[in-house]
């Protein structure tokens, strides 16, 4: 949908916590410039296609699993920098140790 596209009209629902949250991932996850942006884009294209298929789910859920584990690894890698000051050495040694034996 085109930015500049005039929108007058206003669709409003309530979410618990839990889902909120889980939307809010999602949408992170995707990229999504906003949990508006990314609602009406997951609500248009189920309005186009008519009640969304098994395979768009599929692929929505995997989209979903692909950003958490993205996000994961990023973690990660961000925690691994955190403690590498620490113990450098230490941690050298013991992954030479274990590639060795």
């Amino acid at each position: 949908m085109s930015v500049l596209k005039r929108r007058s009209r206003i669709v409003s629902f309530r979410l618990s916590q839990a889902e909120y949250e889980a939307l809010r991932d999602t949408c992170i996850a995707q990229g999504a410039r906003s949990i508006a942006d990314f609602t009406r884009a997951a609500a248009c294209g189920l309005a186009r296609t008519g009640n969304g298929s098994t395979d768009d789910l599929f692929e929505a859920t995997v989209r979903t699993l692909l950003g958490r584990v993205e996000g994961l690894g990023r973690e990660i890698r961000r925690l691994a920098h955190l403690l590498e000051p620490l113990h450098p050495p230490a941690l050298k040694k013991h992954s030479r140790a274990t590639k060795s034996t």
